[in-house]
Parts: structure tokens; C-alpha cells; sequence
């Protein structure tokens, strides 16, 4: 009950001030609940205001997500194989209530209306949750997408093509260099999911659908913030 009634009191202060409250899903690291300052930044910097969503009961989590305007989706761990009835052939670490924490939210961002941005693994894990599958493990692609992470560059990585009549398009227009940090990617395009971008290898970037966007790459490294300003505008008017 002083849950509710603090997020409805602190839900109404930041409509009263035009800053939409986001909220990020938790990650797990060394057996604590934490978020990468840099996803919080990000969405401080463009005007929101950040809300950590643990790991709990779905009906608790759909009660706690009423009071947002959107949800980001963070990069982390690999995706459970089990979950798109797969065997492991390359996927870890797991955290099965990680998993579990963002396919709840997922699910009540959909059911509620609530937009939706993914990074990274928040892509990987909307493509699943939604039907589709993953490539476990990028072996035999021709662009090295751990590039990033390996020599430690936040911004620099490799281009991406964007599809024409998407939003990213008008952002960027027909393509970006963005940074990689991951050696898994989408196999399987979910159902009611559209692709925005690609890699020169063929390597799926960036997917779009009503009320949601996510990306392969993490814009909250780089210098251009405008995914991040536009996911809030987007906040703004939902809210």
C-alpha cells in the first residue's frame, strides 16, 4: 500500500515536471541487484527520471510498472536456450530469474501499452519472448562483434545498414558505425517484428513493432545519445 501510494505521489511530481519516469530492468552481479551507471545516465541525461525493477511476483511487477511511462531493457547474460526449446550449444553465464524478470515485463509492457526499448541483450530477449529464436553463438559470421569488448573502444565497431521508413532512418540515415559487445544475435525473427538494421554479415542490428524498438549495439556507450532522447520523447507522449 505505501508502495502504491509513493510511486502514485512521485508518478505525479514527474508528469508535473515533464520527466517520465523509465524503469530498467535489474541485472545480477556477484550476488547483487545492480544497473550499469551508464544506461541511468543516458536516461537521466535525455530527461528522465530511472526506476530499478527487481526480480518479484508478476502481479507485483504489474502493479510497480503502472506508475511508468516506459521500460529499457539492458544488456547482461545469454538468454536461457531452454526458453526458444533449444539445447545449450554456447550460451552463458544464465540467470534464470533474470530471464524471468525481463519475459514478465516484457509481457506486461504489452499487455499495458507501456513503450519498450532493448539493448543488446534487452533485443535478444524481446525477439525470444515473442517467439523467435537466437544463434547462440557467432562463429562463422565475417565481422568480429565482440570487437568492442575485446579492445575496450565504447564507441567504435563496425557499420550497420538502416532500412528506409523507420524511424532510426531519420535519426541516422542509411547507416551508423555503432560499437559490439556480443557473440550472440537473433536467428529467428519473432512474428510481429520487423528488422530496422543489419550488419555487412547479415547480422540482425535493430528490430522495431508498435510501441517498442531495440537495438544489438549499446548507444548508452556512445557519444550520440539520440536513441536515448527519442525513446524518452516517446515516454513523454504515452505518458
Amino acid at each position: 500500500m505505501c508502495l502504491t501510494v509513493s510511486l502514485a505521489w512521485k508518478t505525479s511530481l514527474c508528469l508535473a515536471m515533464n520527466k517520465p519516469i523509465i524503469a530498467i530492468t535489474a541485472r545480477v552481479t556477484q550476488q547483487r541487484y545492480s544497473v550499469n551507471q551508464d544506461y541511468v545516465d543516458a536516461l537521466k541525461n535525455a530527461g528522465a527520471v530511472c526506476l530499478l525493477v527487481l526480480p518479484q511476483s508478476k502481479e507485483e511487477l504489474s502493479t510497480l510498472l503502472s506508475s511508468v511511462s516506459g521500460i529499457c531493457i539492458p544488456g547482461g547474460m545469454d538468454v536461457d536456450p531452454k526458453l526458444y526449446h533449444q539445447s545449450n550449444l554456447g550460451s552463458d553465464p544464465i540467470e534464470s530469474e533474470i530471464d524471468q524478470l525481463d519475459l514478465d515485463v516484457i509481457a506486461i509492457a504489452k499487455e499495458k501499452g507501456i513503450p519498450l526499448f532493448g539493448i543488446c541483450r534487452g533485443l535478444q530477449i524481446i525477439n525470444v519472448a515473442m517467439g523467435g529464436t537466437l544463434i547462440q553463438d557467432l562463429t562463422s559470421v565475417d565481422i568480429d562483434h565482440t570487437l568492442s569488448s575485446k579492445n575496450k573502444i565504447r564507441n567504435r565497431g563496425h557499420n550497420v545498414s538502416i532500412n528506409r521508413e523507420n524511424f532510426l532512418y531519420e535519426l541516422f540515415g542509411h547507416s551508423i558505425e555503432v560499437n559490439t559487445y556480443h557473440h550472440q544475435a537473433i536467428d529467428r525473427l519473432a512474428d510481429g517484428l520487423t528488422v530496422s538494421a543489419v550488419s555487412t554479415d547479415g547480422v540482425i542490428e535493430a528490430i522495431e513493432s508498435k510501441n517498442l524498438f531495440a537495438v544489438q549495439w549499446h548507444p548508452e556507450r556512445m557519444v550520440q545519445n539520440d536513441l536515448f532522447e527519442y525513446f524518452v520523447n516517446m515516454c513523454r507522449k504515452n505518458g
